[in-house]
């Protein structure tokens, strides 16, 4: 028996089952290039066309695929419209502003982290 001014008797609490701990592995990304992304952009455009592999690289799979296949389907068909001799004149201007606007959008998907934009400490 207890008397009034003992606190009651409390059992310990359970101990804990011997279940494994889950572990959360973190895996880092390191930041993309700009320069690089650009790069890889400019250069496979230049010399043989094909367009998105600077999204590739930046993580924009979707846009990278997009711009590579539409691009080769837009060559296609100014390939055929070069047989009417517009093509001539389609098939540079089409290049020109495949490779100005994708460069644009590649340099833009890439956003600076707050630790790349971090004073050093």
């Amino acid at each position: 028996m207890q008397s009034a001014d003992q606190p009651p008797e409390t059992t310990p609490p359970a101990a804990p089952s011997s279940a494994p701990q889950q572990v959360v592995h973190h895996y880092y990304h390191p930041q993309k290039s700009t320069g690089t992304a650009v790069l890889l952009e400019i250069l496979p455009g230049m010399f043989i066309q094909t367009f998105g592999i600077g999204h590739l690289y930046a993580g924009n799979v979707t846009t990278g695929l997009l711009f590579m296949f539409g691009y080769w389907l837009l060559a296609a068909i100014n390939f055929l419209l070069c047989f009417i001799f517009i093509g001539f004149i389609t098939w540079p201007i089409s290049w020109a502003a495949t490779m100005i606007i994708s460069v644009i959008l590649v340099s833009n998907s890439i956003k600076p982290t707050a630790a790349s934009t971090a004073p050093p400490q």
